[in-house]
């Protein structure tokens, strides 16, 4: 009697030790953990590869603005120098490119009586008792009709 006791815990312990084992066996194997690792290592990929695009983008909106900077002081010392310039070599402020020739007048300050004028039409005015530019019978006489639609002739030997 003490075989059969012995061969049946005997049974049972490599029973639950090979329940142990291919539980392990079948964690490791299934393809849900696969897939989670390989998401995971993904997701920190794709988060590392958005960090560095972030600081790409920061470092060239920096490197923008340095330029720009730099191009406004350039035009600003240039300006500075054209008017340094102006005022250095030209006493009157007037170029002799730009004297004003004899005999013309010379335009003063003085406001201008004249009226102010109108800004141009981007539209033909219609003229009273006429039609309208827009219209659809505009240029035709009055007294001629527009022609009907007439079919060709047909020619007999067709």
């Amino acid at each position: 009697m003490q075989d059969i006791n012995t061969l049946i815990a005997v049974a049972i312990i490599c029973l639950l030790i090979g329940a142990a084992v291919g539980y392990f066996i079948v964690g490791r194997m299934r393809p849900e953990q696969q897939n989670r690792a390989a998401l995971e290592k993904q997701f920190n990929d794709m988060q590392r590869q958005q960090q560095d695009y972030q600081q790409e983008v920061s470092h060239h909106f920096d490197r923008t603005g340095e330029l720009l900077n730099e191009l406004a002081e350039s035009y600003r010392s240039v300006h500075n120098h054209i008017v340094e310039g102006a005022q250095n070599l030209h006493s009157t402020g007037i170029s002799p490119l730009q004297a004003i020739p004899e005999g013309r007048p010379v335009l003063d300050n003085k406001p201008s009586k004249l009226a102010p004028a109108a800004p141009p039409l981007d539209y033909a005015p219609r003229q009273p008792g006429k039609k309208g530019a827009l219209h659809e019978e505009f240029g035709m006489d009055s007294e001629k009709k527009p022609k009907e639609h007439l079919e060709p002739p047909v020619s007999p030997h067709a």
